[in-house]
């Protein structure tokens, strides 16, 4: 069941995309979404939490689901853990490896990952292109026993698409830190920026639904092009 409802809002969230509700601006009712899926409410209610929080709809007692401004598809959700391919559909993405290889945990990363030191890491640095132009660079370390295996070819494409989809790891949530700093050499020669300008910096520490922590993440964005959307709901 737990896949289940992360499933049909997947269903949900690419029938928004491709414009299905635009016309009326208003999702089918809870019932209708049971009978077309032919399952509980309470997983109805599962998959609707999700789309909310993923910044598509939101809810009028008594008058249903609408749909949020079409805005979601140009900015970094700080709501998903789904990565560039998900937040920026509408724009051509490309990744080039800078480094993919198998380390250690130091006494810093078994800290931050909340596992011994020794213990094998995937190390992975990519630049992420955004229609043509340099974007970001991430920096990511995966637990090799929870991720055992990891190549260009999952790297150079969608990470959590592999981790999701053929692994069936169960993402649960996140921490995230974003802080700003001045840009090292070697990072603006990357992002075609200068030296000391400044850099968007999102640290995220991924947890299983468990609580494992499974990824330690390090993303610098381009100062003049990362645009961040946090959509809140007010309780």
């Amino acid at each position: 069941m737990a896949v289940k409802y992360k499933e049909i809002a997947d269903c949900l969230e690419r029938e928004i995309r491709d414009g299905k509700f635009d016309k009326t601006k208003k999702l089918p009712t809870e019932e209708e979404l049971m009978k077309n899926f032919e399952v509980s409410r309470n997983t109805i209610r599962k998959a609707i939490n999700q789309l909310v929080n993923r910044g598509y709809i939101y809810q009028v007692q008594g008058s249903g689901m609408f749909l949020r401004e079409k805005s979601v598809s140009d900015y970094i959700n700080l709501g998903s853990l789904r990565g560039l391919t998900k937040d920026l559909t509408s724009k051509i993405i490309e990744t080039k490896i800078l480094d993919l290889h198998v380390i250690e945990a130091d006494e810093v990363k078994s800290k931050q990952m909340r596992c011994e030191a020794g213990t094998k890491l995937y190390y992975i640095k990519r630049l992420r292109i955004v229609d043509k132009e340099p974007f970001s660079i991430e920096i990511s370390y995966f637990k090799k026993d929870i991720v055992p295996y990891l190549n260009e070819d999952i790297a150079s494409s969608s990470i959590y698409r592999y981790l999701i989809e053929d692994l069936k790891l169960n993402i649960g949530f996140a921490d995230k830190v974003i802080n700003c700093e001045k840009i090292d050499e070697a990072s603006a020669r990357l992002l075609h920026v200068n030296p000391d300008d400044p850099a968007l910096i999102i640290e995220n520490t991924v947890f299983l639904t468990n609580g494992t922590i499974f990824e330690l993440s390090n993303s610098l964005f381009h100062y003049q092009k990362a645009k961040i959307l946090n959509r809140i709901n007010f309780k």
